[in-house]
């Protein structure tokens, strides 16, 4: 049952630690660039070329961003400089080096937030509804995922996911329910319901799926309560807990790498955090910005990059029904959510 009432404010995502980084090759290096393009792409592209590398600020691992900028030079011979950082360091560094007038970024993909509202208020990013983007390119996008009143697509959905121990459960999870199962009581790790907006959206939804009965549910299992998402995760690695919530993709498969009985199930409905585009207002290479922009806006160039999130793509059709936006939640208060959890 979903109920569209109210707008989650913010949310933020849960990163592992605060990296930057830089990749790709010589900018303008031409090798293996596409050679079939219409002529709006292929001017963008050439102007561009010029400019030289483009520079991408986000949040997403660093391994993915160095796929993305090894997929977008091989396409058109541009090089990609990422720039990774968590979400509320990254968001202060561009807003302190924007209100200066002058940023190295071109283009910054974030987890929605106020940030967006401030950012286009101050004149730092500048709106995809003014934008000349190639229609070639972003002509299937969906029109509803243009945020803040079009002025900032949505490419990527961070679907919430539980995590267990394999060598505690014997078959995947199915189902959210199987939280308020007794056979684990005493094995579960949560992390605090108000520990961001996004676990609140997430709790709020199955509140409203399945009803009080879950939370107090899972109440009567008596969940240990975790420092967060991540050390959750890897409490349940070390088997202090057979199912833990939220799992975090990137410490499940570092964990999984390094041998421990670990896994992630994905299960319907879940909600997360949206990851949107912002295009930097005095970007070094506009033309960079809107062709990087394009290309992962692109169906193509947009499945790929989520594949290697292991995120939720607006092409993936059935990713998308298991997905409820926030925007979609009827938002309960934290501390009614808490009670009910008895984490109070």
């Amino acid at each position: 049952m979903k109920k569209k009432l109210s707008v989650l404010a913010t949310l933020a995502a849960a990163s592992l630690a605060v990296s930057a980084c830089s990749g790709g090759s010589d900018a303008g290096s031409e090798a293996g660039a596409a050679t079939d393009l219409d002529a709006a792409t292929q001017a963008l592209v050439d102007e561009a070329r010029e400019a030289g590398s483009v520079t991408l600020y986000s949040m997403v691992d660093e391994a993915v961003l160095r796929e993305v900028a090894a997929d977008f030079e091989s396409t058109y011979g541009i090089s990609v400089e990422p720039v990774r950082l968590v979400s509320a360091d990254l968001a202060q560094r561009f807003s302190s080096e924007a209100s200066t007038g002058s940023s190295p970024a071109d283009l910054i993909m974030l987890t929605d937030s106020p940030f967006y509202d401030e950012a286009l208020e101050q004149g730092w990013i500048s709106s995809f509804a003014e934008a000349e983007l190639p229609e070639s390119l972003v002509g299937e996008f969906p029109e509803d995922l243009y945020t803040h009143e079009g002025s900032t697509p949505m490419v990527s959905f961070v679907p919430t996911e539980t995590v267990y121990n394999t060598d505690l459960v014997d078959s995947a999870p199915t189902s959210w329910e199987d939280y308020a199962d007794p056979a684990y009581a005493g094995k579960i790790q949560i992390a605090e319901v108000d520990s961001s907006p996004a676990n609140v959206a997430f709790w709020s939804l199955m509140r409203n799926e399945f009803g009080d009965e879950l939370l107090e549910g899972i109440a009567a299992n008596e969940p240990t309560v975790s420092g967060g998402a991540v050390p959750g995760t890897q409490a349940v690695a070390a088997g202090e807990g057979a199912l833990g919530h939220p799992g975090v993709l990137p410490v499940i498969k570092n964990l999984q790498d390094s041998g421990a009985p670990v896994d992630v199930a994905s299960m319907s409905p879940t909600t997360g955090p949206e990851v949107g585009l912002g295009l930097a207002a005095n970007s070094p290479n506009p033309a960079g910005a809107k062709l990087l922009a394009a290309y992962l806006m692109s169906e193509e160039g947009n499945l790929s990059f989520n594949e290697a999130a292991s995120q939720i793509s607006p092409f993936d059709t059935e990713g998308m029904e298991r997905f409820t936006r926030t925007s979609e939640v009827e938002l309960s208060e934290a501390a009614e959510l808490k009670s009910l959890m008895g984490m109070n």
